[in-house]
């Protein structure tokens, strides 16, 4: 059609991230396909790697002639995203650029350059876009639409913004991307789908911009759950699915009930995929646990006792075996004062124990993380905190997840960095160097141990390391230590980066050391204590 406006998701994702950030813009053009077809407005999502050169992408979108173009808005792609609209706009003005995401708030906003984008769409964006949208398509008209609230613009120099706290109510008034087709399959299909039950989060903590956006949980019903969880595991044969709710069991008895849904499709001989959900140790009780054991496929399982060790990761593959669930369990911290000073839950030493033989008893698999450089942890909370955590993985396959600390623009930690002394890199990914209560050669000194920890603890080394450990009578992290100092009087590896470098990052330790530090030198240096 001659009138016929086109409007362009761009989606640039990040490789670890994937799936899960592409799903926003297509729930986006599930939403306004509810109030615009196609002849009213034509919908295209282009997704790009973070890797993809800016020209490429610049030219893919000029391409496509668009009207309007939303970006989603990430921590790892803002930077990225205003280069190519700089670009964009040297060679037309005739494109209304929408930002949107996790990283637009008003704060973040007057830390880009002025007037880079047309509109901001703050929170929540399904309503607010179809407003937008629609107001755009008829503000020339007779009697023509408000402007919407909850999306920020530039008039001449002041940033004009109405806040807004509409959201959606009923979630399932978002017509599923999985069962109305609006995602396309070769995304998910016989891969791994991401999916969210419910929105909002119980923490209010301060490093995350989630809940800002979230003020309170909705969810979607039981009902449609079922029907995507139908599609996604018999129709499509997902291989892994994650459902990434801020708080999987945050209405424990329905958590419980998509669970014993899990449990008949696998009475009926379907194939479950690897499922990935979260919670801390205070959300769920022995009942879910119990369930949660019942989807495994083997009993008795520790991969981490049977398996070869490799030089490659093998935590999310080989040691996660026959589980079908991964519970990933947010402890963070081990220093109560660190916790408090973010917002966080302390979890006291009975609650863990009870929470960890819970989990041993029923054999489930716990992706346990932690947070490296948080203000108030010290070197000897942080190492403590290991050193008292590490025997419960003994003769299991627990993976530790330890992330160093990133200051999110728009976070509330931000806005405290000169209070907690919180020195930290400007750009993506605004890894934190050091704070009031740890100096950057303490992170750097950290970050090294948690590499080495990483590669022997989240892999078949495990019981080697158990077994040096009880041989020798050191510490846990003595052990570590000593293999540190073990490393760095090698001359094989004097290249490494491990070596090298002044620090390393979770990017590193969740990757590279595999290739690095061989199983083989490894193996035989535990032996030799």
């Amino acid at each position: 059609m001659i009138n016929q406006k086109k409007l362009i998701f761009v989606n640039i994702y990040s490789t670890e991230t994937l799936a899960r950030y592409l799903l926003s813009s297509y729930v986006l053009k599930s939403y306004l396909r509810k109030f615009l077809s196609e002849e009213d407005l034509d919908i295209e999502i282009l997704n790009f790697s973070n890797h993809t050169e800016e020209e490429k992408i610049f030219e893919a979108i000029i391409e496509k002639n668009p009207d309007y173009i939303g970006y989603s808005c990430y921590i790892w792609n803002i930077e990225k995203i205003i280069k190519i609209v700089e670009k964009i706009k040297e060679k037309t003005n005739l494109i209304a650029h929408i930002f949107g995401g996790p990283e637009i708030s008003e704060k973040r906003i007057l830390t880009m350059p002025k007037k880079i984008a047309d509109y901001y769409v703050l929170g929540e964006g399904e309503i607010k876009l179809y407003e937008l949208i629609s107001y755009l398509e008829n503000k020339n008209k007779k009697n023509c639409l408000k402007f919407p609230r909850g999306i920020a613009y530039w008039e001449n120099d002041e940033l004009k913004y109405s806040d807004s706290t509409e959201i959606i109510k009923e979630l399932d008034e978002i017509p599923s991307i999985y069962l109305n087709g609006i995602i396309e399959k070769e995304f998910y299909e016989g891969r791994q789908a991401f999916l969210e039950t419910q929105r909002g989060c119980k923490f209010k903590c301060k490093y995350c911009v989630y809940h800002k956006n979230q003020p309170n949980i909705s969810f979607y019903s039981l009902e449609r759950v079922f029907s995507e969880l139908e599609n996604l595991i018999v129709n499509k044969k997902i291989k892994a699915l994650r459902i990434f709710d801020a708080i999987f069991p945050s209405d424990l008895e329905r958590a419980k009930k998509i669970v014993r849904y899990l449990l008949e499709l696998k009475k009926q001989d379907i194939k479950l995929p690897w499922i990935y959900w979260e919670f801390t140790p205070y959300h769920v009780d022995e009942e879910f646990i119990k369930l949660t054991g019942n989807l495994k496929y083997k009993d008795n399982i520790c991969n981490s006792e049977e398996i070869k060790p490799l030089d490659m990761p093998q935590h999310y593959s080989g040691m996660l075996k026959d589980y079908t669930v991964i519970n990933c369990i947010g402890i963070q911290s081990f220093c109560k004062e660190a916790l408090t000073a973010v917002s966080r839950m302390y979890i006291g030493s009975e609650k863990l124990e009870e929470f960890m033989n819970l989990a041993k008893k029923y054999n489930i698999a716990l992706k346990i993380d932690l947070i490296l450089g948080l203000p108030y942890e010290t070197t000897n909370s942080y190492l403590a905190g290991i050193e008292s955590f590490l025997p419960y993985f003994k003769n299991t396959d627990h993976v530790l997840n330890i992330h160093r600390l990133q200051l999110l623009p728009g976070s509330e930690l931000e806005e405290l960095a000169e209070k907690y002394q919180i020195n930290y890199s400007k750009e993506a990914p605004h890894l934190v160097f050091s704070t009031n209560s740890m100096s950057g050669p303490e992170i750097n000194y950290l970050s090294k141990l948690t590499a080495i920890l990483f590669r022997i603890l989240n892999s078949p080394l495990r019981k080697y390391f158990m077994n040096a450990k009880e041989k020798t009578g050191k510490s846990f992290v003595g052990l570590i230590e000593e293999i540190c100092n073990k490393i760095k009087e090698s001359d094989e590896f004097k290249n490494t980066k491990l070596v090298k470098q002044d620090s390393v990052d979770d990017i590193y330790w969740n990757d590279e050391i595999y290739k690095e530090i061989p199983s083989k030198w490894l193996i035989n240096l535990l032996d030799s204590f």
